[in-house]
């Protein structure tokens, strides 16, 4: 069939070209006397060439065959598509392969601690064998209602990671028709799917997180069971409020899991409708995951060796259009064309709510900029020793809303971002000002943050595993004002 397919076209592409030859032919009688003879010479010689070289050579051939081979292309072993049904459907059960098991989790609380907590939901679906479905950013406490959703896959370049991580990565948005992302409306009780998920709440806790937004988003209707104590760092610890990826993975695997310690699970709560029903086995799910660790250490995000961190997040690099709209802020803040944008250091400084966080030292603990200034020295100099770069320019970003403190950071010839000149939020919403300031770190060539901020501790390890740069955290005990 394919060698038939071939013939045709080109006795096609042969055709055409026998009736070029002769329109030239026939234009070249009727040419106008003015016309050099050369001109038509050249000409002529061209469409001869043209048409000799057809027979050695059919273009549209080679397309066609380009095509075939495309067409005919598997798809990789991780792709999305091979994990699913086809489309999103109504319900999500209707989408999920029999025969696949899967994992999801909402998660709460500002940008980055709900990446933080989707990347660990990603990892367990790694050492489980299921596959995850990410959910959307959804305003919590820290943004208004009315900020909307943002996808995933809006914000990550999630083709890059599968490829990576050698892992299917699926949002909820393939698997179930969802409302638009800038909806507000509650959807009817009808609309919702029953589904009995595990908290991940300590023993001490009576109440699952209900991200309500998120929740709403994806028209569910969530029963509440608590994760087994035994799957706790300190089971012995009422407060712990750490899970242990390995003891968690033996009640979720999805083949012969452990069944109960006790013998049963025992509701925590039944869904906002009154239905009662435990985690359900085909789609594990969670109310959120931001408190797992895979040794005695908490928080390990910060260590250089935690596991989610190095098999997952460090893979999560950004969408080509954020990076684009970020290097125009950086070109016009810095001056400077942005495809020739400078070397810069990126420095974040936690104010607003540490103003409140010293419990020795009440009211006094912010770090003043002149402790910051003087790690931005140290980071140059250790830049142009090891990488032999001259580094001039620093940017700010900050949540300080105190005119002398940045009448202050001027002073110190550093620059920021003013998304109210740039219009962020009129032009991509509200969630954008945190992102793009967060982009616009992972692109520095070197970091200076804030101790026990999130915000800086994942803009670190992306400066450290994607540009080799110094990173450092500045905490109270580094203030040069005692």
């Amino acid at each position: 069939m394919l060698n038939r397919i071939k013939w045709l076209v080109c006795l096609a592409v042969l055709f055409v070209t026998a009736l070029s030859l002769a329109y030239s032919s026939i234009s070249l009688l009727f040419s106008a006397p003015s016309r050099e003879p050369w001109e038509n010479q050249d000409s002529h010689s061209r469409l001869r060439s043209s048409a000799s070289n057809s027979l050695a050579y059919c273009p549209q051939l080679d397309q066609l065959q380009n095509q075939e081979q495309l067409e005919e292309a598997p798809l990789k072993e991780w792709d999305p598509s091979r994990f699913i049904k086809g489309p999103p459907t109504r319900h999500f059960r209707d989408n999920l392969l029999e025969d696949k098991f899967y994992i999801t989790a909402t998660a709460n609380a500002g940008f980055t601690n709900q990446f933080m907590s989707t990347v660990n939901m990603i990892y367990l679906g790694m050492i489980t064998d299921r596959i995850p479905i990410i959910p959307p950013f959804g305003p919590d406490h820290h943004i208004s209602h009315d900020a909307g959703m943002v996808p995933f896959g809006d914000i990550f370049n999630l083709s890059r990671a599968t490829d990576a991580i050698h892992r299917p990565l699926l949002e909820w948005r393939d698997v179930k028709y969802l409302p638009s992302k800038d909806s507000t409306v509650e959807p009817k009780p009808s609309e919702r799917e029953q589904i009995g998920c595990w908290s991940s709440r300590h023993g001490n806790e009576p109440r699952p997180v209900r991200v309500k937004s998120i929740v709403d988003h994806l028209n569910l209707d969530i029963s509440y069971t608590r994760a087994p104590t035994e799957a706790r760092n300190n089971p012995s610890d009422g407060n712990d409020a750490f899970l242990v990826f390995s003891k968690l993975v033996r009640y979720i695997y999805p083949k012969r899991p452990l069944p109960p310690p006790n013998g049963v699970y025992t509701l925590m709560e039944k869904s906002p409708l009154g239905h009662e029903l435990l985690p359900d086995e085909h789609l594990t799910c969670f109310d959120f995951l931001y408190y797992l660790t895979s040794s005695p250490e908490t928080y390990e995000w910060k260590f250089s060796w935690s596991p989610p961190w190095l098999w997952v997040a460090t893979h999560f690099h950004f969408t080509d259009k954020l990076v684009e709209i970020v290097e125009g802020y950086l070109g016009r803040v810095f001056g400077a064309p942005k495809d020739d944008l400078p070397p810069f250091i990126a420095v974040h400084m936690r104010r607003g709510d540490f103003a409140q966080q010293c419990w020795d030292t009440p009211g006094d603990c912010l770090i003043p900029p002149s402790t910051f200034e003087k790690k931005v020295a140290s980071m140059r100099q250790e830049l142009l020793e090891t990488q032999n770069k001259h580094v001039k320019e620093v940017i700010i970003m900050s949540d300080e809303t105190d005119p002398d403190f940045w009448e202050e950071i001027r002073e110190l010839g550093w620059v920021h971002f003013d998304h109210t000149e740039e219009k962020t939020e009129q032009k991509y919403g509200q969630w954008y000002p945190p992102i793009i300031d967060i982009v616009a770190q992972s692109m520095a060539v070197g970091f200076i943050g804030t101790d026990d901020s999130t915000f800086s501790l994942v803009s670190a390890r992306r400066v450290e595993d994607w540009h080799n740069g110094p990173t450092t955290m500045v905490s109270r005990a580094d203030r040069d004002d005692r």
